[in-house]
């Protein structure tokens, strides 16, 4: 009786334990971890006790009453010291619930083999007379459930530790918002899984003629396939899981993919627009600066004095003239408008901005898709120093080594990095990070797109914080003919 208040016990608190920590890889927690999980264990702990043994040995509860009241404890648990996500929530409790029903029947089967094998050992002692007295018989007997007790707990604990850890780890997109019929498509298996756990319940343990039968014993053939089917629904839930996961990851590759090939047609149409200004621009310069020469000309020529009031107005009309034209000239006018822009945009928001930048006009790369990582990482760049307060700047660079072109992005920051354990990219800080959150990652996709990569350092030297962006891309050079 002892071994057996021991072995439900330790089923009770395994399950408390691993409860709290599942969940908590899922929601967020109102209170700091450790308190988290210390309140659930022991709350979840004393109502099993309290429900299942206590109340359990006056009154029978029934497998189905049995499941909804554990649904309930978990949900309340949820609310109590969780943030609200009800979707999560949902799949949460049935998946944890399904795995701790299902995991039981494959520790049974295997307590029945271990059964076997002790009544064979037990024959085995009594005939060679290893066991010869009712005191050596009986402390057999004890020790032995005690063992089987232990390697009970043992087993069910790590067939559950490694189910639930299969569906944490697979379910890899754990800030994605789950839709009411993605909700569904998780939690269905798991739903599934516990109607056959009642079922098999139902069917495993049979009264005859007053007397309790297993199934195990009128059909042993169930001790093999009751296991298989409970492996086959584990495996089910995990599978829904990790097919569930591909799926979101396809649709967000999908969604950058079109968003990116978007940003590159708008930049085309933007920048062809531009070009046609730009080329009207360096036409229009021209024009007046051969007028402002020939009225410079022509006034010395009427008054016929050098007036240095009127060099220093020509002077002045002059440089607004230069205006006209972009300030750096990179070899690509995609790039020089691009840069331009946001030199604009960098200067009317007062942060330095330098530039030493040359197109690799030789390799291979399409300037749409430079534009494409200049436009990401400078805008990057430049919300970023709008945040910091005093010093900022933003430096670019750019240089080419053997078939591989480097672009460097430098630039002051103040908030706290965090990256993403998936992608390894940092998380965007905007409220709206699915839609807002992409420049890193198509910067990432350009670079990959010519067998490149990038690369991101944080330096901090006591006010100066400096977030560095390098992208490498390879470009076959292109030799003359």
């Amino acid at each position: 009786m002892f071994e057996m208040t021991l072995l439900s016990f330790s089923i009770h608190l395994i399950n408390s334990i691993f409860g709290g920590i599942y969940t908590g890889s899922f929601l967020k927690k109102k209170y700091r971890k450790k308190i988290t999980l210390v309140i659930w264990i022991v709350i979840y702990l004393l109502s099993q006790i309290a429900i299942f043994e206590i109340a359990g040995s006056k009154y029978q509860i029934n497998d189905i009453i049995g499941v909804v009241v554990n649904i309930c404890i978990l949900f309340f648990l949820q609310l109590l010291l969780f943030s609200q996500d009800p979707s999560k929530q949902v799949f949460v409790i049935f998946s944890f619930m399904a795995g701790k029903e299902i995991v039981k029947y494959i520790v049974s089967v295997a307590c029945i083999a271990f059964n076997e094998l002790w009544n064979k050992l037990l024959d085995f002692l009594l005939k060679e007379e290893i066991i010869d007295t009712l005191e050596k018989a009986r402390i057999s007997v004890n020790i032995y459930t005690i063992v089987m007790s232990v390697i009970n707990a043992l087993l069910y604990t790590l067939l559950l530790g490694i189910y639930l850890r299969l569906i944490s780890r697979k379910f890899v997109r754990k800030d994605y918002q789950l839709q009411t019929h993605e909700n569904v498509f998780l939690i269905l298996p798991s739903i599934a899984a516990l109607c056959i756990s009642i079922t098999i319940k139902m069917m495993v343990v049979t009264v005859e003629n007053g007397m309790t039968v297993f199934i195990y014993e009128t059909v042993p053939a169930t001790g093999f396939w009751i296991p298989v089917i409970c492996f086959l629904l584990l495996s089910t839930i995990v599978a829904n899981v990790i097919l569930f996961q591909k799926l979101v990851q396809n649709n967000d590759e999908t969604r950058k993919r079109m968003i990116l090939e978007n940003q590159v047609q708008q930049m085309q149409r933007e920048i062809t627009e531009v070009q046609d200004i730009y080329t009207d621009m360096r036409g229009l310069r021209h024009d007046m600066r051969s007028h402002l020469s020939n009225i410079s000309l022509y006034v010395k020529t009427i008054i016929g004095i050098d007036s240095e009031e009127l060099k220093s107005y020509i002077g002045k009309m002059e440089e607004t003239v230069s205006r006209l034209d972009f300030i750096y000239q990179t070899g690509n006018p995609i790039t020089d408008i691009i840069i331009h822009q946001k030199s604009q945009e960098a200067q009317k928001k007062k942060i330095p901005f330098d530039v030493d930048f040359i197109f690799p006009s030789k390799q291979k790369i399409d300037a749409y898709d430079i534009g494409v990582v200049l436009d990401n990482a400078l805008e990057n760049a430049i919300e970023a120093c709008c945040k910091v307060e005093g010093e900022k700047s933003i430096y670019l660079h750019s240089f080419v080594k053997g078939n591989l072109f480097f672009i460097e992005i430098e630039n002051s920051y103040s908030e706290n990095v965090v990256f993403d354990e998936e992608t390894g990219l940092p998380v965007s800080h905007k409220k709206d990070g699915k839609l807002h959150g992409l420049g890193i990652s198509n910067i990432q996709r350009c670079a990959k797109k010519y067998m490149g990569d990038i690369d991101i350092a944080l330096s901090d030297t006591g006010k100066k914080k400096k977030f560095n962006l390098t992208i490498m891309m390879y470009g076959k050079i292109s030799h003359p003919k």
